[in-house]
């Protein structure tokens, strides 16, 4: 409990904004005007079509629809650690009211002249917070959205009291993150991938982390994804390059997907080797 206090303190927090702010100024973040369509794009899942797309694009629509996007129009929605702000405009674009925070005062600079260039500045509204003070009112959010950051919060020990206090009773905090921490063979590339972000903070989570930061939740679901189809990460030159995936990266990646199916229901032992998870906590 000593470490979780201490990785918790406000300077740690503050700290690891400041790396945040280093990452946004060095690698080229910018302000865009978005629509609503070029979201979509943007994350469509990159097996799926034939030029762009996002390589994880499959995990975040789930979450995205556990939300209730795109069908969200008049939903008081929060966009929780939410860097750019890419989704907190999505959901203003399809018609939500939405909150959007995150400890990177270099993030919500960006994220907020996005909201002006898309035109929904008037429905998104973005602070610089720490996520263990939220100033929300009391069950003001039918939801909450977040995009890999519950392997950073999970050290923070307020955290799933506040998200609870937020939420509407039945609303659902939904967490897109990466796999969790029992797959040896992904252990030195999430080490290759996650060593510039290493001063930024954050653990693989196991089921005992998920399960006690569930605690003031009425009930938890975890979705997994890419037991072998996390082999798409040795793609992600060729997407970039490319601009899309050649066909026969698709054809790969769909027949993994079909065998990863078929393993899970099979043996669903194997599901804590996946590659991704959306884990959704309901008030």
């Amino acid at each position: 409990m000593r470490e979780i206090t201490k990785m918790s303190s406000p300077e740690i927090v503050a700290q690891r904004a400041q790396n945040y702010d280093h990452h946004y100024r060095t690698a080229g973040w910018k302000a865009e005007r978005w629509t609503q369509e070029k979201v979509e794009s943007f994350l469509a899942y990159a097996v799926d079509v034939d030029q762009g797309g996002y390589l994880n694009g499959r995990e975040v629509q789930y979450g995205l629809r556990a939300v209730g996007a795109p069908d969200c129009a008049g939903m008081k929605i929060l966009d929780y650690c939410c860097g750019t702000g890419i989704t907190a405009l999505y959901f203003a674009l399809c018609g939500a009211e939405v909150w959007a925070f995150d400890a990177s005062p270099e993030a919500i600079h960006i994220a907020a002249e996005s909201a002006k260039l898309s035109g929904v500045a008037d429905r998104v509204h973005f602070e610089v917070l720490d996520a263990q003070a939220l100033p929300y009112e009391d069950g003001f959010f039918d939801a909450v959205f977040c995009q890999s950051a519950l392997h950073i919060v999970i050290d923070y020990p307020k955290c799933p009291h506040e998200l609870a206090r937020i939420l509407k009773p039945g609303g659902s905090v939904v967490f897109c993150e990466e796999g969790l921490g029992y797959n040896p063979l992904l252990k030195p590339i999430r080490w290759l991938r996650r060593r510039k972000w290493i001063k930024c903070g954050g653990r693989p989570l196991k089921y005992p982390d998920i399960e006690q930061f569930g605690q003031p939740f009425s009930r938890t679901h975890i979705q997994h994804f890419n037991l072998l189809t996390q082999v798409k990460t040795a793609f992600r030159r060729q997407l970039e390059r490319q601009g899309g995936l050649r066909p026969w990266a698709r054809r790969l990646l769909h027949g993994t997907e079909k065998l990863d199916r078929m393993l899970l229901r099979a043996l669903p032992c194997l599901k804590r080797y996946c590659g991704t998870v959306v884990i959704v906590y309901t008030r």
